[in-house]
């Protein structure tokens, strides 16, 4: 009864509960639109400004509460430096990575510890999105019982590392990287697709990964305008981006490829035994070396090497005026909105399209324009926009930004695994790191908003009442409960206010960089001062709980 009762009082942050009297809604009215509005100097942001651009490129911000000097991905330390600064910063901190040995604890585990403690907060960030555009599961990959090692650990932690690495570089490189990593080639069956058997007969290769790499790691289904917006025909119906032939010729340029080997290739139709740690190998005896049209009407070199034909492959598909929108347009949808203006996309496309030195597919620019675009900055979101910008936190987001807030430390001693715990919460949302339940992710980037009219809202797509209830007891298990400290997950909320009224304003003031609704505070307010709330404790506690369940602190804004 409690839960649901202060689960409905949570609710009322969107709504008009003002039945409760209380210094904080009489004080201000923080609805969106009444605070201010402008764009700001990159070099000198508002602390609202620092505190959303921690929320985009970060696993949550945190306060330095006084250690020194200040940490990179602090407020204090983005105001001190500015935005740009602390961007150029983040992309020199030094790289998280992942371990795949067996002696390890599970990837998922790491994951959640880095995202919590790592400095790099901004690469992970980034490498989190590219995951899940270019989806590979540890679930997909099976694990062979006659060695002694993990497969699917070994050949997630090398893609994901991978994944990390090129989160800065170029995109025709990443491209390449992930087309011959053998965790791709395994999930995604480009590793020993064939174009012949051992009596060398010609075979249809496997068109999986031809068939992905066009749909969801580059192009899309349909034809777009460099804003991100379809493009239609005559009739008004999608333009499709490629046709079933297309898709064809893709899987035969990319045909002959096998697990990495000292020994080199095998013969005609066989293939080298798995092996995750090497890029795959290309092995002429087992490739289409015929000349076919791609893109464009692009050909293939008649008799050229499996190299050649994946260079000219992937080429072809980095040239294609579809892929700067289609992948533009989804790093923003991670990053910062769910529903970014076709002006925005259009902006970062053109950095995509053109880093400002001539250089296509520059990750770097492009991640720098998305952070620093005039829709991302301010201290609120453009006031125009409101009713549509944002997006639901998704579980992993949700949980290490509640974690960070509360000024959260993770103990990894012996006989302890926190980040376990964090991923545990985490799969009870919807969201079971690393291991999307298909190629599409988590969840599609093209998802409705339920009742959004049209509005993109990719992870709703894992939000039902049981995804929702399951918020509420993660966020009463890490306030409520000792399992959390037990396991490692330590949360200090010696640093919040204990005076009602302060405590209200401080969570309004950080955790919804000034934007919590008179009717929130006046429900929060009401709640801690009730007689039932008795110790300084119990209120800090029910006030997290209640911003931390609103709709105000779980879309993202």
């Amino acid at each position: 009864m409690l839960q649901r009762t202060l689960i409905a009082l949570a609710l009322c942050g969107a709504t008009a509960c003002t039945s409760v009297d209380g210094p904080p809604g009489e004080q201000s009215d923080a609805r969106p639109g009444q605070t201010k509005q402008a764009v700001e100097p990159l070099d000198t942001p508002s602390e609202e400004n620092a505190i959303r651009f921690l929320e985009q490129a970060t696993f949550g911000p945190r306060l330095a509460n006084g250690v020194s000097p200040l940490p990179l991905d602090t407020v204090e330390r983005v105001r001190s430096v500015g935005i740009t600064q602390s961007i150029t910063d983040q992309i020199n901190a030094t790289r998280s990575t992942l371990d795949g040995t067996t002696t390890s604890k599970d990837l998922g585990s790491q994951f959640f510890t880095n995202a919590v403690t790592g400095k790099d907060q901004l690469r992970q960030r980034v490498a989190f999105a590219l995951s899940q555009i270019f989806v590979v599961s540890q679930s997909g990959i099976p694990d062979s019982q006659s060695t002694p090692e993990s497969e699917p650990k070994v050949a997630m932690a090398g893609y994901l590392n991978l994944l990390s690495t090129q989160a800065f570089g170029n995109f025709r490189q990443l491209l390449e990287a992930v087309t011959l990593h053998p965790a791709m080639g395994n999930y995604l069956d480009m590793v020993n697709n064939r174009a012949f058997t051992t009596s060398g007969k010609a075979i249809e290769p496997n068109e999986n990964y031809a068939r992905e790499m066009l749909q969801l790691f580059t192009l899309g289904l349909f034809k777009l305008n460099e804003d991100g917006t379809e493009k239609v025909d005559s009739t008004g119906a999608p333009i499709p981006a490629y046709t079933e032939a297309q898709v064809q010729a893709f899987a035969r340029a990319l045909s002959g490829w096998t697990y990495g080997n000292a020994a080199g290739c095998p013969t005609v139709g066989r293939n080298n035994t798995a092996n995750f740690t090497l890029p795959m190998v290309g092995c002429d005896v087992n490739h289409d070396s015929t000349s076919k049209t791609l893109l464009r009407g692009a050909v293939t070199t008649a008799g050229g090497s499996a190299t050649l034909h994946l260079k000219e492959a992937l080429d072809n598909v980095f040239a294609d005026p579809n892929l700067p929108p289609f992948i533009c347009k989804q790093l923003i949808q991670h990053l910062v909105t769910s529903n970014p203006t076709p002006a925005y996309v259009q902006r970062v496309v053109n950095v995509f399209k053109n880093n400002g030195s001539g250089v296509r597919g520059d990750l770097r620019a492009v991640v720098r324009k998305i952070l620093e675009d005039d829709e991302a900055r301010g201290p609120q979101a453009p006031l125009g926009q409101y009713a549509t910008y944002g997006h639901l936190r998704p579980p992993a987001l949700y949980i290490t930004s509640l974690v960070r807030w509360l000024n959260g430390t993770l103990d990894t001693a012996e006989g302890k695994d926190p980040g376990a715990k964090l991923n545990a919460w985490s799969r009870a949302l919807g969201q079971y790191v690393p291991r999307p339940p298909s190629v599409f992710s988590y969840y599609p980037p093209n998802a409705p908003a339920p009742g959004g009219s049209g509005l993109l809202g990719p992870e709703f797509a894992i939000l039902d009442t049981a995804t929702v209830a399951a918020r509420a007891n993660v966020v009463h298990e890490l306030l409520f409960s000792t399992a959390p400290a037990t396991a490692g997950v330590i949360v200090n909320l010696d640093t919040l206010p204990s005076d009602p009224n302060d405590l209200v304003l401080w969570l309004s003031r950080y955790w919804l960089h000034d934007t919590m609704s008179s009717e929130l505070q006046l429900a929060i307010y009401g709640a801690i001062t009730d007689t039932r709330a008795s110790t300084v404790a119990q209120k800090k506690k029910l006030a997290v709980y209640l911003t931390s369940l609103s709709p105000e602190f779980q879309i993202q804004r």
